[in-house]
Parts: structure tokens; sequence; C-alpha cells
């Protein structure tokens, strides 16, 4: 998949944003040579060597050799022969699936672009000799939610949202006939910044799907649909990359500081923080390039999902080609042929839902599209802890998926960027937890003489829709109905605010009780969340009955991009996870009754870190919230607020507690206003503070 303050949340004032191999079981040579130091005897005590394997584990998955742990790439196979290599001298049975620790899973790879020349849109308007022109990474971006194939020549009509409903008397295809013709439609629906609009307000309602506007112009004749992205989603994008490079200027301006710091003679500490500048310093370049095409609104094959062959009843959907082509090409075409650009075509309908619809004459659009699919195979990873004594049948399985994204592409969230999405919180962190969480377990049970079988699984095929955790409970090695309980690490390396998010607390009578005795020592503020599931491979599990945890940090800006680095993981919360899932674990391997499950909520949304920089320092008194700091020349104080303003709400919610102020934030972003109501010497005032980015550490 996918804290802030571990040391501010619990003192007294909490400050506010402050500060290739071509056969499994291959050997990886630069794995073995970063483990070889803690491998070897050591003068090292135990938790030191933990961490420093912690380190090694997290350096090796993500380097630049696995380039972004693929599933459509052979580095993958590097990563599994590592997992396994470390399971086996970590001392768990690796000959399980038939005398490997490898589980084969087929990997649907989904679409991708074909040939270039495959992938073109031409529009000719009337008799000019000039072209609009589109092409693969140049504008256009093929859909996988339109059909995978087709080349066509015909009329093109702007059908302003694609919209037909009869219920609001809005229908952007009233007169105009599109028969045969390639359709323009915008993104989304009419009046999306607008409360009261009739389209569910500032949600969106069915008719922004994808699929209802593609099934609207199927039904009204259209052999084709062209997507043009909104201002507003364009907007949001645009600012969340401003922001991401502006984190990574304040990342690079740290290491120097470490560099500067760091004396001429430690020429190798000095070398290999020059490196990670220059490496930066090449992201923020690829970043800035990006910028542009963001700009532009081109979306990605899959960002409105794939095309289902069937309906419900099993019969056949008929499909037509998609693509998302920039909107500034559309807005010289709608310019050129109507005299107005597109953005005066969408003030015009959303000032009073009037529909601009109309065919564009004397013009014409030749449009070939072509996707193609395919399958690769890779494993499961999977080390056994045997049972003993009257719990050895039962089984316990813990799990993290080692895949990522590889060079981005599909599940990328760097759009059109060509570069290593290293991953190292998505989720070597949580493939080296699971390591270290083994080496715990082998430890511990050594000398009880009563406890469950424990499987140690890394799932392959996660970042695809969850493929190697749905395929083992379909093929499990040890049965589902011994299996007692399952736990899951995923993004499990970015420690803030001493926080940590643990789902499936409500999946069995004693989870709850499980965790919170496992927290005693490691001490997290624990964020639960009952339901079982969500988007990881826990959920697997949860859907065949089976009670589960999932330990997680957070959601944040490096998600899926290339930005996701080793630097930037917490260690020392890390040793703590790997101590509050070894209790856990521990706790669930020799308990004699097993877990009773639950029934939970679908409904889980995943939890964000927080972003966001006010520059407060709050003390508690009762329900109030009082500042008692402010941070020089943070947004606070270039505000306008003062030591002793009692905060009433932010955007609206009301504020009894320092965790309420934190909440409110984790929803907004760097570069939001955040209306503030406060009371300052018996009078209530508002502010509206523009919040800054929330700096590293």
């Amino acid at each position: 998949m996918n804290g802030f303050f571990a040391s501010c949340m619990a003192a007294p004032l909490t400050m506010i944003g402050l500060i290739f191999a071509s056969d499994w079981g291959t050997e990886s040579a630069i794995g073995q040579e970063l483990l070889s130091t803690v491998e070897a005897p050591t003068e090292l005590d135990p938790a030191a060597q933990r961490l420093e394997l912690l380190r090694a584990d997290i350096a090796y998955l993500s380097s630049e050799e696995l380039r972004g742990r693929s599933v459509a790439d052979d580095t993958i196979l590097l990563a599994a022969d590592y997992v396994a290599d470390r399971m086996t001298k970590i001392g768990l049975d690796t000959t399980v699936m038939d005398g490997t620790p490898f589980q084969p899973v087929s990997i649907p790879l989904g679409a991708e672009a074909g040939a270039a020349d495959a992938n073109r849109l031409v529009i000719r308007v009337g008799e000019a000799d000039e072209a609009l022109i589109a092409g693969l990474n140049d504008g256009l971006s093929p859909m996988a939610v339109g059909s995978t194939t087709g080349q066509l020549t015909g009329p093109i009509a702007f059908v302003g949202y694609g919209i037909t409903a009869p219920r609001l008397n809005y229908d952007d295809y009233a007169g105009v006939d599109v028969r045969g013709a390639t359709v323009i439609v915008i993104r989304k629906e009419p009046q999306m910044a607008d409360p009261n609009s009739p389209f569910d307000g500032t949600r969106n309602s069915r008719h922004a799907f994808f699929a209802t506007k593609i099934k609207n112009a199927i039904n009204h004749g259209a052999s084709a649909m062209i997507i043009v992205n909104d201002p507003v989603s364009i907007a949001q994008n645009v600012k969340d990359q401003k922001n991401r490079i502006k984190a990574e200027r304040g990342r690079i301006q740290s290491i120097q500081e470490q560099l500067d710091a760091l004396p001429a003679e430690a020429v190798n500490n000095r070398d290999t923080l020059q490196t990670k500048i220059e490496g930066v310093e090449l992201m923020i370049e690829s970043m800035t390039e990006e910028l542009a095409s963001i700009g532009r609104g081109v979306l990605g094959i899959a960002d409105a999902g794939e095309r289902t062959e069937t309906d419900a009843a099993g019969g056949a959907i008929t499909s037509i080609p998609v693509v998302s082509v920039a909107r500034d090409t559309i807005d010289r075409l709608l310019s050129r042929t109507t005299g107005r650009s597109l953005a005066e075509m969408e003030t015009a309908i959303d000032d009073d839902l009037t529909p601009q619809s109309r065919r564009l004459p004397g013009v014409s659009a030749t449009l070939a599209v072509e996707l193609k699919s395919s399958n690769r195979e890779s494993p499961n990873v999977i080390g056994v802890i045997d049972g003993h004594g009257e719990l050895a049948n039962e089984t316990v399985v813990i799990g993290a998926h080692y895949d990522h994204v590889g060079m981005g592409g599909v599940g990328s969230l760097a759009p059109g960027t060509i570069a290593v999405h290293n991953g190292a919180d998505d989720n070597a962190s949580g493939t080296a937890t699971l390591l270290a969480t083994a080496g715990e377990m082998v430890r511990r049970l050594a000398m009880i003489d009563s406890h469950r079988r424990i499987v140690f699984i890394a799932f392959t095929g996660e970042e695809r829709g969850l493929l190697g955790s749905k395929y083992y409970v379909r093929h499990p090695r040890f049965s589902l109905e011994s299996t007692v309980a399952m736990i899951n690490l995923d993004m499990v390396g970015r420690v803030r605010d001493n926080e940590l998010t643990v789902y499936g607390t409500g999946t069995a009578d004693v989870i709850d009780e499980i965790v919170e005795g496992a927290n005693r020592e490691t001490k997290f503020d624990l964020f639960k969340v009952a339901s079982g599931y969500g988007p990881s491979d826990h959920q697997s599990f949860y859907e065949v009955g089976i009670p589960v945890l999932f330990f997680f940090t957070g959601l944040h800006n490096d998600y899926h991009r290339p930005s996701d680095d080793f630097d930037k993981i917490d260690f020392g919360g890390m040793t703590r996870i790997t101590d509050i899932t070894s209790n856990s674990l521990f706790e669930l391997a020799i308990r004699g009754a097993r877990p009773r499950y639950a029934a939970t909520d679908r409904s889980v949304q995943i939890r964000r870190q927080m972003t966001a920089f006010l520059g407060v320092s709050l003390s508690d008194r009762g329900d109030q919230v009082t500042i008692s700091g402010v941070t020089a020349g943070g947004p606070a104080e270039q505000g306008g607020f003062r030591i002793g303003d009692r905060l009433i709400s932010i955007a609206g919610k009301r504020i009894f507690r320092t965790s309420d102020v934190l909440a409110r934030l984790r929803d907004l972003s760097p570069g939001d206003e955040a209306k503030i109501e406060f009371v300052r010497e018996g009078r209530v005032m508002v502010l509206k503070p523009r919040l800054a980015a929330r700096p590293e550490g």
C-alpha cells in the first residue's frame, strides 16, 4: 500500500507542525554484502544488531538495483531470493513448498500502451494545413476503461460533461447528433465547487463516474470518447506536485547541513551524502519536468480502472475507444472552431446549467488506440516456525508484501515519470519488519512447550490488487480452518507524532485486548480501527473468516512516488513496531483459546499522515485548547495568532482537545487556508492562515 512528533506527543505541550535473477534461488551479491557485517560474529548487542538488520534489509530492497520491485520486472525475483535467503538464515523452515519457500503466482499485468504509432489522435479543421496532433506520452493516453484496440476516422462533437440526467432536467446530448462521432467529454460534472449544486453538491454523483459517461456516449451512438481533465483536479495535482518539490528542496538543505558538519577527512561519509544530494537534485529535475505534464491534465492508462467484459447478468458489455487528451489541445480546437475557449464553455455551463454541446463543423478526428495485456509469474515467499504441543496444528499467519510499482506507470502517482520508485516505506519497511519479527519469534518460542505454527509470508502482487494474498487463501499451505489469525505489515517505516494505526481491532473478541497488552512497553498512541477490510493483504484473509490485525504508520506525500526513499525511514520507530508486532504475534501463538471471528463494517478510510504546518504549541485545559507558543515566522504568527488565544474550531469543526487540532490539520494540505475561530480577550475572532508544508523529521 501506504505519525507525527513521537517525542512531542508525550510532552505537556504539543508542537503542531514543528519540528535480474533468471531462476528463484539465485543469491544476490549486493544483498549478501549488505548483511555480511551484521550476520557475521559481532560485538553488537541484540537490539543494535536488529536495528542494523532492519537498515540492511531496507537498503537492499529499496536499492536502485531492484528497480522498484515491480511484478512486471525480473528484479522482483532478486527480491524474492533475498527474502528467502534471509528467512533461511533466521532459522525458518523454507522447504514447505515442495522443498522450496516459493509459491508461484501468475500476475495479470493489466493494460499497457502498444506502439506509439498505434496510439495517436489527428484532428483536422477544414482545409487547414496544420493538424492538431496528440501522441503517446505527448498529450494523449489511451485508457484501459475503453476498448483495447480501435482505428477510426469521423466527425467530432463537444458534449460538455457527457451527462444525461432527466430528473435534474439536464442533458448534454440534447439536440446533438453524435452517431458515429468522437465525443469530447469534460471530467466530473458541472458546478463542482458549489455546495448547492443539484449534482450532489461538492461530492461526486454517479454522473461523474467514467463508466456512466462511457455508457451514455454509447447509448447516443458515439464511436469514441476523448476525456479532458477538469481544472479543479489539475490545480490540486499541480499544487501537490509543487509541495513535493518544495519538500525535496528542503531535504537537500538538510543533507547539506549534515555534509557541512562532517570533517574533511570523513571522505566516505562526505561522498555518500554528496551522492545523495545529486540523486535528490535529479529527482527534483524529473519532478519539475513532470509538473508541465501534470498541468496539461493527461490521465494515466489505469486512472479510470479497466474495462469490465461482462455485466452482472453475464452479458457482454459494448465498449468504445477512450483516450485522455491534454487540456491545451482541446482548448485550441474549441477556440479555433467555436471562437470560445474550453474554460469559457465550462463557465457557460456552470453559470446556469445550460449545455453548450455542438458538432464541430468541418472537423474530423482520426484516432488509433492499442492496449495490450500479459501475465508474469512471481512467488509468495514462505517460511515457517513449526508448532509444538497441544496447539501445534493451529496456525497464525503474518505477512507483508514485497512488491512495489517499479519504474512508474501502473500504480505510480507520478504520471509520466520514468524513474525508480524505491518503495522504502511501501513496503520494504513491512518486509524488513516481517523478517525482524521472525528472528524475534525464533528466539522467544525456542523454550515454549505449546505454541501454534507461525507462517511468515512475503506476498507478491499486492500492488496489482492483493493478488498474492488472494492466491494463498485459495491455495493455502496450511488449512484455513486451522488458521486462527493473520497479522499484516504494510508501510510501517514512518512513525511520526508517536502514532500507530491498527486496523482489525474489532475482528475477534480478544484482538483489542491483545493489542493493548502488546503496546504496554512500546507506548504508541494507537489509533484503532475495528474494521478488518482495507486495501492491503489482511483483507484477503478477513474475507474468508480469519481475524486480522494490520499495523500502518499512515499515507504520506511520497506514496507511490520516486521520493519514497531509504533516508526517510524512521528506524527507531520500526524497532518499536517490531516489538509491538512480536508481542501481538507471541500472544496469538501461545494463547489457549483461539480468537472468535467477528463481523465488522466494510467502510474504512485509510489514515493519512499530517502534511500541513501551522506552527503553534498547544496546551489542553479541560475541554479547551489554548495556544502556548507560536513559531517565529510560521503560518500562525504570520496569520496574526498570539499566545493565549483559545481555539474554538478549525474548518468549521469544533476543537475540544489537542488531538482535535491534529485531526483537523490532517485533513488539510500545504497551501490551504485554514479558517480558525478562536477567543482573544473575551472576543470571538476568525483568522485564515495559509498553511505551510510540514518540515521533515
